[in-house]
């Protein structure tokens, strides 16, 4: 017998479970972007996918981005070419500190950031750095499904609090905080996306952004602020001051990446935060950093001003996109659905009127060939998933293409409005 028909017989009998960390036990199979999307229905046409948030594909700066990496790599120096250390390369958190303190009005430097695998690889680092198994995170509800897949693999109870128009509802929670600790649990984290929520694309008043941090402060509880679409305003929004430049970083660390303002493929992100939230960071950091060749060209990109004329073209685009869909939701689907038009970011928040199901709906407009999520994959717990929307993201689609989107959309309605379509059981 072979050494590999030994080792067969062997394995094929293990139950490799045993072996698995808590963690991986903890978690159900899925990816961190599940939408539940119905698997034995077919598009009568190609459909158009309004699905996730990814930029523009026609948008992305190419031929900007080889010129910047032709002379990040043509230089006498190895050092773009060799490990970078689990920080991040320096002159590009300098780039980084220099637009916060000219675009926000902060007082930053360097040492204020530390430079990930993206807003999820942020999100992870901060969770290894700050939750222990058994510890409490609090939520919005809704909130990104991928933010609350990674706290339960740390294995940390995730308990929420609704949104309004305004944000988080910070009326209720130091409520929900004082339901926890009095059964003797830590609220270690609240994570919010304040800016451009995902997926309801709101953004937190400024009041509810005060009492926040006060709350948060009183019961010493450190604030997550997820601020991956913040950048995309669009032209006319006025925004309230981010959460991070209000508190001076005292207690607050957020979370950003380039993946949403240039190309999701680049998969480069930071922490901005307190030194002392980095030091906690780079303790827990085993992976021996990102790419310093995709630093030194995001520093270059920067430096040269091509990554600020390129955000101001995709607050333009962007724009255009959301008021196209919303024209178009107007016109064809007014009698089944309302929705708030979003001032920045990727996302619309569809409420479905009288009752209807949004996953019939999403099942319908699937055979119509449309593709997006139901509201409930944006629930953390399944007891709380009392939800009649559909999230359409409109970054990716051809602008030409979301009046049709809305066509698509508004027959999906009817057909479920009518008895037409019923979602199989």
């Amino acid at each position: 017998m072979s050494i590999a028909n030994e080792l067969k017989a062997i394995w094929s009998e293990y139950d490799l479970d045993e072996l698995a960390s808590e963690g991986a036990k903890f978690l159900s199979r899925g990816s961190a972007t599940d939408w539940g999307l119905p698997a034995d229905l077919e598009p009568r046409v190609p459909p158009i996918t309004l699905g996730g948030g990814i930029p523009d594909p026609v948008s992305l700066p190419r031929d900007e981005l080889i010129q910047s990496m032709s002379r990040s790599i043509d230089v006498e120096s190895d050092e773009p070419l060799r490990y970078g250390g689990g920080i991040g390369y320096e002159h590009l958190r300098d780039e980084m500190a220099r637009r916060f303190n000219r675009e926000r009005g902060s007082n930053v430097t360097a040492d204020h950031f530390l430079l990930t695998n993206g807003s999820a690889g942020a999100i992870d680092l901060v969770c290894r750095a700050y939750l222990s198994p058994g510890d409490t995170v609090i939520t919005e509800r809704p909130t990104f499904s991928g933010s609350v897949r990674t706290f339960k693999g740390h294995q940390a109870n995730v308990v929420t609090v609704p949104i309004d128009s305004e944000g988080m509802r910070t009326d209720l929670l130091e409520d929900r905080i004082q339901e926890v600790e009095k059964n003797g649990v830590r609220v270690k984290l609240i994570y919010t996306i304040a800016t451009f929520h995902n997926p309801a694309g709101i953004t937190m008043s400024e009041d509810r952004r005060n009492e926040l941090l006060r709350i948060a402060a009183k019961h010493q509880i450190l604030i997550v602020d997820d601020e991956a679409y913040s950048e995309l305003r669009f032209p006319e929004t006025s925004l309230p001051k981010d959460l991070s430049t209000m508190s001076e970083c005292h207690g607050v660390i957020s979370v950003g990446t380039f993946s949403k303002i240039i190309a999701t493929g680049l998969r480069v992100g930071w922490i901005h935060g307190d030194p002392r939230v980095l030091d906690h960071v780079l303790r827990m950091r085993f992976d021996m950093g990102n790419s310093p060749l995709l630093h030194y060209m995001l520093a270059d990109f920067m430096s040269s001003g091509e990554l600020d004329s390129h955000i101001e073209e995709m607050r333009g685009l962007y724009r255009d996109k959301c008021r196209a869909l919303a024209n178009g939701l107007r016109t064809y689907c007014e009698p089944y659905i309302t929705f708030k038009e979003p001032e920045g970011g990727f996302f619309m928040w569809v409420n479905l009127r009288d009752g209807l199901d949004p996953q019939s709906v999403q099942a319908a407009a699937v055979e119509e060939g449309l593709i997006a999520p139901a509201g409930y994959a944006f629930f953390p717990n399944q007891d709380e998933m009392d939800t009649q929307n559909i999230r359409l993201a409109y970054s990716w689609a051809r602008l030409e293409d979301l009046e049709e989107a809305s066509k698509r959309l508004g027959r999906a309605c009817e057909r479920v409005a009518t008895g037409e379509f019923t979602l199989a059981s």
